[in-house]
């Protein structure tokens, strides 16, 4: 699921481009952050909003003829019980679900004090078309820029439930299978990346089969599943080791497959895989370095279910 004929177009673009000479330079690495409060259960809100960017159009695909527009519904849960700002995660589902698939997963994110904001993906979704992730598979990233900037300014409006929730200043994509590939793409990948993104979270997918990668000193958060059934996990942890540059976390589940252990809160690395990865997104977003050293003595107390690296 991880490899696209346009992702090889897009590379070989890249590649001329990096031959002229044109390739941008990485951003600079985030700045130092102040401490914000962890380690506290919020009462959990949802709301809806439908972006719609007018600048570009949804490629037609069998029947749906598509359209001058791309609209963007977007699912956003949040800390409903004040406090704030909070720092926002971005998250991109994958293939022919939509963010209701996770809300297990994004609601226990939002309880530990982010506010979380998925949109449904055109075409990649199923929605209104497909599901496919090859047609506008390059538009998948301006999509995400674009719902970034939009929940942001929700925020900076004052009104509604977001008005003045969220730190425009941490904030993190996270994604799983083909939307992990978009999460590493806006946060790595030149013309791809969004320079306010300050860490990445990849759930399920192989990282190495996206070519271009561009270190630039944001942490990244890697879950893989050793069962696996669309991205073979030692191909990926290879990568993994042998590319993705510090600071990096790579964590293996232990007989997991693509999607229970990000979806099913009954599935036995579910908790785990929550408690990893509020521990990373504190870390990083709210300047809390000993939540990883703690995920990893938890880790190593369930090591039937998984080894963090």
């Amino acid at each position: 699921m991880s490899r696209r004929w346009s992702v090889v177009a897009a590379l070989l673009t890249v590649g001329a481009l990096g031959i002229a000479g044109c390739i941008p330079p990485p951003p600079a690495p985030p700045a130092a952050l102040s401490p914000l409060p962890i380690d506290i259960t919020h009462a959990v809100g949802v709301t809806s909003a439908t972006f719609t960017d007018t600048t570009r159009p949804t490629a037609g695909l069998d029947a749906y003829p598509g359209s001058p527009v791309r609209q963007l519904p977007t699912t956003i849960w949040y800390p409903a019980d004040g406090g704030g700002p909070f720092p926002l995660v971005v998250f991109a589902h994958g293939y022919g679900v939509t963010p209701s698939y996770y809300s297990s997963l994004l609601s226990r994110i939002a309880a530990a004090g982010y506010v979380v904001a998925a949109p449904t993906y055109p075409l990649l979704s199923g929605e209104p078309a497909g599901p496919t992730e090859t047609v506008d598979w390059g538009q998948l990233f301006p999509d995400t820029w674009f719902v970034t900037s939009r929940v942001l300014e929700l925020s900076a409006s004052g009104g509604g439930p977001l008005g003045g929730l969220i730190d425009p200043n941490r904030i993190a994509v996270a994604g799983h299978s083909d939307g992990a590939d978009i999460a590493f793409g806006d946060g790595y990948q030149p013309f791809r990346l969004d320079w306010r993104v300050r860490a990445v979270v990849a759930f399920a997918a192989d990282l190495g089969s996206l070519g271009s990668y561009q270190q630039n000193g944001r942490p990244i958060l890697h879950v893989l599943s050793e069962d696996d059934e669309y991205n073979p996990y030692a191909n990926a942890i290879a990568w993994d080791r042998s590319t993705l540059q510090e600071p990096k976390h790579a964590l293996s589940l232990r007989n997991a497959s693509h999607a229970p252990p990000f979806t099913d809160a009954g599935d036995p690395h579910f908790a785990l895989v929550v408690k990893v990865t509020v521990a990373f997104l504190d870390s990083t977003l709210k300047a809390h370095p000993e939540a990883m050293t703690a995920a990893s003595t938890y880790v190593a107390a369930h090591a039937s279910l998984a080894a963090l690296e």
